[in-house]
């Protein structure tokens, strides 16, 4: 029966988009979210002045700020403070939120952020002091996907037509949810900017992702990487100015799949 179903044009037109879906993963990699074409500023930073846009083709945030006179070989310890959730005033995903997907994300995200910083080869301490780093995370929006409708975007071929279409147009798979982050690092002592960023990532057409809170969980994985890379060249070379390095095979390839 099988057999005779995958030899029929009707079958194979139902099964197509599932198949281009999992062909299309085999292609970008293990990756179910991609950056966003822009990120809105929510206030947490205060100045944004001094914040610009991301090089093209890096994995540079959207809008990243490093202090090129900032010392980083003189700090060994970073004082986190807790991850908050900092929505815009105006229609903010975080305003009808339950308590438990608020505690939620903001567990997720600090338990991302301490790894990102044992990693990087600093240690995590409650006090300031002259080498220890002051760091402010927050996350600025954060959407669950539709895991339900976003299935049956993949699988029915009458659906994934227009979810295409919707996805050019917008620069974000239909259905898929979607995370922003702002993040400030400054000497704990005298409050001077020594790095800030802000960034957004989309959920992919990835049908892996059965958790509705999935495409954020994944862009804080994706935020912690490069977060170690971004750390670990502070505390070597001394400087948050890192060399631009371009983007994977992937992430160009990200640039036009839903």
């Amino acid at each position: 029966m099988k057999s005779q179903c995958f030899r029929s044009v009707r079958c194979l037109w139902t099964v197509a988009p599932f198949l281009g879906a999992v062909l299309a993963l085999s292609i970008t990699g293990c990756g179910s979210t991609k950056q966003a074409r822009s990120v809105s500023a929510s206030g947490f930073l205060g100045d944004y002045s001094q914040l610009k846009a991301g090089s093209a083709n890096t994995d540079d945030p959207l809008l990243v700020y490093a202090n090129p006179n900032a010392d980083c070989k003189k700090y060994k310890s970073i004082l986190l403070d807790p991850v908050t959730l900092w929505g815009k005033a105006d229609g903010s995903s975080f305003a009808n939120l339950e308590p438990a997907d608020r505690n939620f994300l903001t567990t997720t995200a600090d338990k991302a952020i301490r790894e990102t910083v044992a990693k990087a080869g600093y240690l995590v301490v409650n006090t300031p002091g002259s080498d220890v780093m002051r760091m402010r995370v927050a996350l600025t929006e954060g959407g669950k996907s539709n895991v339900l409708m976003k299935e049956i975007s993949i699988l029915a071929p009458y659906a994934s037509g227009a979810a295409t279409v919707w996805s050019e147009a917008k620069g974000q798979a239909l259905f898929t949810g979607d995370a922003a982050f702002e993040l400030e690092i400054l000497d704990s002592v005298t409050g001077e900017r020594l790095y800030a960023a802000a960034d957004k990532r989309v959920g992919k057409m990835d049908p892996r992702n059965y958790h509705s809170w999935d495409d954020v969980t994944e862009s804080i994985k994706a935020w912690s990487e490069r977060g170690i890379k971004r750390l670990t060249h502070c505390r070597v070379s001394g400087s948050f100015v890192a060399a631009p390095k371009e983007k994977s095979l992937s992430d160009k390839i990200d640039k036009y799949m839903p």
